[in-house]
């Protein structure tokens, strides 16, 4: 299973799991419970989950018929490059078979990575970085949903806040499952092990909250 923004050695070490026979540190295996292979499905769902809450993120993310609304038209003339602003950032670049920017001709859709040249001085270019298409030599035909785009998306690094969010995540997912059957030393003036969970939770949206990405109203 394929991990990115932490991995389970981290979640491992957050949780201080020991051996309480030989006090060594813990790590999980196939054999551990829960498993190594449970973890990383739980790390794969803060994931998501952070992706889903940020609307942005740190891995390949695929987005399929973006549909866009054109703005600067107007008495049937354009101006030099009409702008398209999609819904994400930091754009993989556009790979024919793979991605699309479609626009309507009238009649059908008509694949612009595919079929037309992309630069400045030709048909259309993109702003990589900040989730631009400007179409500059040749326009859709209709303003109400007249570009369509499957695109990838997502930074090239994870940065530490995002790890450290993730592992708290699936640490908490952890905690809160069925599957966590491995108890953690608690004594008198120490937090429970719910307790635990629930400030790492808090920690981690609270930090999510900063970034956040706005999408544009189209």
């Amino acid at each position: 299973m394929t991990v990115t923004y932490t991995i389970a050695a981290n979640v491992a070490s957050l949780l201080r799991l020991i051996n309480p026979s030989t006090q060594a540190r813990l790590t999980f295996t196939t054999s551990t419970d829960p498993t190594l292979l449970e973890v990383e499905a739980m790390i794969n769902e803060a994931e998501d989950e952070i992706d889903r809450t940020t609307n942005h993120s740190w891995r390949v993310a695929s987005i399929t018929n973006e549909y866009h609304n054109l703005t600067g038209l107007y008495t049937g003339e354009y101006r030099q490059e009409l702008p398209v602003k999609l819904n994400h950032r930091s754009i993989r670049a556009m790979v024919s078979g793979t991605d699309k920017i479609e626009y309507w001709n009238g009649s059908s859709w008509i694949d612009m990575v595919a079929t037309l040249t992309e630069g400045r001085a030709n048909d259309f270019w993109v702003d990589y970085t900040h989730g631009w298409i400007f179409f500059v030599n040749t326009k859709p035909y209709r303003a109400n949903r007249g570009v369509r785009v499957t695109y990838r998306y997502g930074e090239a690094a994870v940065p530490g806040d995002i790890q450290n969010i993730a592992t708290m995540l699936a640490a908490a997912k952890i905690i809160a499952s069925d599957m966590y059957k491995i108890v953690l030393p608690e004594g008198a003036g120490m937090r429970g092990i719910q307790d635990a969970a629930d400030a790492w939770e808090k920690r981690a949206y609270d930090r999510l909250e900063k970034r956040k990405e706005l999408i544009l109203a189209h």
